[in-house]
């Protein structure tokens, strides 16, 4: 009877143990694919989202119109290029595509779009159709030390006041990211970028009627032979009569050449990435002179970081800099950068490293071969497109690639060709 009574029991403890739930399966990971897709990440849905909402008017400072003909032409040309890509390419829209290229080419980058905010209260009190700014997303974005920024660019609104309403854009952007609390600032729809430009909207009244912020106003001096009667009198007798009829003549060649005109836009985006240029080198950026057209020449020194290279010449490496003037015109990036290297630069290596160890036949030599250099580096860059407006990603770019801008025309074409095959 015992025997029976634990054969039933075992019997019993059977169903229960088939009953038993199987251990839960782990969800699958992601393949290096979907991981890598650019499509899918926050930086790219916030920014397709704002452009959703708000039309852009330019994109790195092309108009958008002109990134839609660009991308329309790539996919005539290469009708698989985005599908074999991204696989929601058929609902990507072609400023999508830019963006997504251009993230995936320079992640680093920071962004700039520039679009329209038509305030949405119906009682704002202040004669103001359309809110026109610049937003620059960095290319960390959205990590929480570098957030974005606005630039205001109406001219109907006084610069004071413009100032504040780019600062109200900070104290949202710092409550976005930072997940903190304001008790003036409500954000509005989550916490992207639609969500700040939103918030801004609704508190745009408020920072306008803020108190203007004192600016500093710089004054240009056009003629330097207008100076008041104490400059004139110790210069009576160099200056005798000829010399202001000499300047009436010169006055309408100056008329002559054409006044370049530059919309408040350009203006400021050219100021906001010179500004973010100068943050970012430092002690390696300086101002070497300012021409009364408003262009801005610069002197850069380029840190070399690869010694190895066989493609950066010896001098260079020996120096463990090179430096360039650079020219930025008063309309970048509408005009593009003008690049030249300072007087005697290499011509001052030359003295410094090899004059005790060369013949002076070898050093002549040495001197043909880098004033060639200089003329390579120079058309090379020239030529180049970097495909960014923007001062940073340029100069980082070239820094990396120094010795490659410095090859013959043909050398630098065949390996800007091998960069393009296999989009490095």
């Amino acid at each position: 009877m015992d025997n029976q009574a634990n054969q039933s029991a075992q019997a019993s403890q059977v169903p229960a143990q088939e009953k038993k739930r199987p251990p839960r399966r782990r969800p699958k990971k992601k393949s290096d694919e979907q991981k890598h897709d650019l499509t899918s990440t926050k930086k790219f849905l916030q920014i397709s989202k704002l452009i959703r909402a708000f039309k852009p008017v330019t994109i790195n400072g092309s108009p958008t119109q002109t990134i839609i003909d660009q991308i329309k032409l790539k996919e005539s040309n290469d009708p698989d290029y985005f599908k074999t890509k991204y696989k929601n390419h058929a609902r990507l829209s072609n400023l999508q595509k830019y963006l997504a290229e251009f993230i995936e080419s320079q992640p680093d980058s920071t962004i700039y779009i520039s679009m329209c905010v038509k305030p949405s209260d119906p009682d704002f009190p202040f004669d103001l159709d359309k809110l026109q700014l610049n937003l620059s997303i960095p290319g960390k974005y959205p990590d929480k030390v570098q957030k974005p920024k606005i630039v205001v660019l109406n001219d109907e609104i006084p610069r004071g006041f413009a100032i504040n309403v780019e600062n109200g854009f900070k104290r949202i952007a710092e409550i976005a990211l930072n997940k903190g609390e304001d008790e003036e600032i409500e954000l509005i729809q989550g916490t992207g970028l639609l969500s700040m430009i939103l918030t801004l909207d609704k508190y745009l009244e408020e920072f306008l009627k803020q108190e203007k912020r004192e600016t500093f106003k710089f004054v240009k001096t056009v003629k330097k032979s207008s100076p008041k009667p104490k400059d004139a009198s110790p210069v009576p007798a160099p200056a005798p009569t000829p010399s202001p009829k000499e300047d009436k003549k010169h006055s309408p060649a100056v008329k002559r050449q054409e006044q370049i005109i530059v919309s408040p836009e350009v203006a400021r985006l050219r100021d906001s990435l010179t500004e973010e240029l100068i943050n970012k080198l430092g002690d390696y950026i300086k101002v070497f002179k300012k021409s009364h057209q408003g262009e801005t020449l610069y002197k850069i020194a380029l840190p070399i970081f690869n010694l190895d290279s066989p493609v950066i010449p010896n001098l260079w490496k020996l120096n463990e800099q090179v430096e360039l003037m650079v020219a930025i015109p008063i309309n970048f990036p509408q005009s593009k950068l003008k690049l030249t290297f300072p007087n005697n630069f290499n011509s001052n290596l030359i003295l410094k490293y090899c004059q005790q160890d060369e013949q002076q036949f070898e050093l002549v030599q040495i001197t043909k071969q880098y004033r060639k250099i200089e003329q390579n580096f120079t058309n090379n860059f020239n030529k180049f497109d970097f495909g960014t407006n923007s001062l940073v990603s340029i100069f980082n770019w070239l820094t990396n690639n120094i010795g490659q801008f410095s090859l013959s025309d043909q050398e630098f074409k065949q390996w800007v060709s091998n960069i393009e095959k296999f989009n490095l």
